[in-house]
């Protein structure tokens, strides 16, 4: 009998810790994503100066109050098509490139890693950068002409936690009728 309150009150507790782990599914069509949050995120859409003309910024982000991690954001830019049409893997090199050198500066920080990946036959990188009192976990896909980036940052204390890279690979593109 002993055995099988032990087990019971384990049981009891694996599920409470399940619930407590399930993530927000956040499902936007228009900017054409799926990604998963801790918390609910908050949608904003900021004007940025380029090289190439003022961009529509669009992030999706929460800043959750118990958790691991300071922030979860995903990001979606569209640059303008015709800066694309004879886009080549150099070209687009390129443009990656210049993404993690600007977010490297941004935040005066030091890159670490920048690993070239494929996402979804998409070309794309992996960089984590350290910055004053912690670490950026990004991941860049480049989609045509849309960059989606999605991003943790973390604490020195908490850095490489598994909560990152479930946040990196939970981020979906999907294909909407247009």
């Amino acid at each position: 009998m002993k055995k099988l309150s032990y087990l019971i009150a384990i049981c009891c507790l694996l599920s409470i810790q399940a619930i407590a782990q399930d993530w927000q599914k956040y499902k936007s069509e228009d900017l054409a994503f799926i990604a998963y949050f801790p918390e609910t995120p908050k949608r904003t859409v900021q004007q940025v100066d380029t090289a190439v003309g003022t961009l529509d910024m669009h992030m999706v982000m929460c800043t959750p109050q118990q958790d691991d991690n300071v922030v979860y954001s995903t990001i979606k830019s569209d640059y303008p098509e015709e800066q694309f049409i004879d886009a080549d893997d150099k070209y687009n090199t390129t443009v990656l490139d210049g993404a993690v050198k600007g977010a490297v500066s941004n935040v005066n920080g030091t890159l670490i890693f920048d690993k070239k990946i494929t996402f979804n036959g998409y070309p794309g990188r992996d960089v984590k950068i350290e910055i004053q009192g912690g670490f950026i976990y990004i991941r860049v896909v480049l989609v045509t002409n849309s960059m989606y980036i999605s991003q943790v940052i973390c604490t020195p204390e908490n850095d490489n936690n598994s909560k990152i890279e479930r946040f990196l690979d939970g981020f979906e593109i999907i294909k909407v009728k247009q």
